[in-house]
């Protein structure tokens, strides 16, 4: 969650800021900590979900942006360079890796009809929008209850990717088109142990995929409420391992979301209440998930001198896969059928730069196998904006 300068803890450096901009630089960044855990008390280690014993993981990313403009580049061109380092103590949740997360170049053409990004960079947070609401399975299973990282959108991992993307005149419809290696079939914790840097071009298995998203974008604006509706297809050559045994040629999935601001207290302003929902369909003969649906509602700014701040409550059901629970059933392994998660959660910015989230979330069948109790699973993140 990176933030504008203005309300970062720093925002002028005492001066570096405008020393760099004045040669064409900018700079960001983060620090965070998080603590998850499930005060029911079903401490268990190994852990099979997150915070089922207490759970750390310390973060901090960077990014570098340079104005290529200043180098004759066309359009409105910015060289991004971004790295990040991630502690945990649960690695198949909260992975332990330090990276280059951005090495791209961005580029604007025709009053921002036409953009152009390539290099490398994550995928998952070019679409989708899984900041917005959100699954609450991710509470207990972390990025792998977010669907598309399934298929092979990477949220950790930075692959080299070319993204095309066109608008209307009124900047309002879209349609954006990428074409990238996958992340690694056999997930993203394999992912980063084969590119440890975030550099390599190929990664054994990862073979070329396709995403295309389109739909409609509206800012929140003056006497103007926020909307955005969208439908994407995600398509992934990679050869996938299948639940009853061999392989697929591919892996794919459908999704499509819808995020509206449903009032502008101020008429000025992004303040308000809004509705997300959102519904994912991948096949479940090789992946641990085979759809799920997602609805939350939030409001930014609930009080008129926190417009910073933000209250959510949200459900989400996760549709484990029949196969790989049949097999597992056949040799006397339990496994579940479903997850469903209610989070309530409050975003606080303490002050400029400094926001702190107390989230509670109850998960039911929190792990696919072995089978475990209900969760509670309480979220504590603080983040340092700079």
């Amino acid at each position: 969650m990176m933030q504008r300068p203005c309300q970062t803890l720093f925002p002028s450096m005492g001066g570096f800021r405008q020393v760099l901009a004045e040669h064409g630089w900018g700079i960001e960044g983060l620090i965070s900590g998080d603590y998850s855990y499930d005060i029911r008390g079903h401490n268990r280690h190994p852990r099979t979900y997150n915070g089922q014993s207490p759970t750390y993981k310390p973060r901090t990313a960077w990014n570098l942006t340079y104005d290529l403009t200043r180098l004759g580049w066309g359009g409105d061109a910015q060289f991004i360079v971004g790295g990040v380092w991630q502690g945990g103590q649960y690695k198949e949740v909260r992975p332990n890796y330090a990276a280059m997360s951005t090495f791209a170049v961005n580029q604007r053409f025709f009053d921002g009809q036409l953009s152009l990004q390539y290099g490398y960079y994550t995928l998952l947070n070019e679409y989708y929008g899984s900041v917005l609401g959100g699954n609450s399975a991710t509470a207990a299973q972390g990025p792998s209850a977010t669907l598309p990282t399934q298929v092979g959108l990477t949220q950790f991992e930075a692959v080299p990717a070319v993204t095309i993307t066109g608008r209307d005149p009124s900047k309002h419809w879209y349609n954006e088109f990428t074409m990238a290696r996958s992340g690694s079939p056999k997930g993203y914790i394999q992912g980063l142990d084969d590119n440890p840097t975030g550099f390599k071009l190929k990664v054994s298995g990862a073979r070329a995929m396709f995403v295309d998203e389109a739909g409609f974008k509206r800012p929140s604006a003056p006497h103007q409420r926020g909307l955005w509706a969208r439908v994407g297809g995600i398509y992934n050559t990679s050869h996938y391992r299948k639940w009853k045994g061999g392989e697929s040629s591919n892996n794919y999935g459908i999704y499509a979301g819808y995020t509206a601001q449903l009032t502008q207290p101020d008429h000025i302003s992004r303040r308000g209440w809004y509705v997300d929902a959102k519904s994912t369909y991948i096949p479940q003969d090789r992946n641990i998930y085979g759809g799920d649906i997602q609805l939350t509602t939030f409001y930014i700014g609930p009080f008129a001198s926190r417009p910073y701040d933000m209250a959510s409550l949200g459900a989400s059901r996760s549709f484990f896969n029949k196969d790989g629970r049949h097999l597992l059933e056949d040799n006397d392994i339990g496994a579940e059928h479903s997850s469903t998660g209610i989070t309530a959660s409050y975003a606080a910015n303490v002050f400029r730069g400094f926001y702190l989230n107390n989230a509670l979330t109850y998960q039911t069948q929190p792990a696919f196998t072995p089978k475990q109790a209900d969760a509670l699973i309480y979220q504590l993140v603080a983040i340092l904006s700079f």
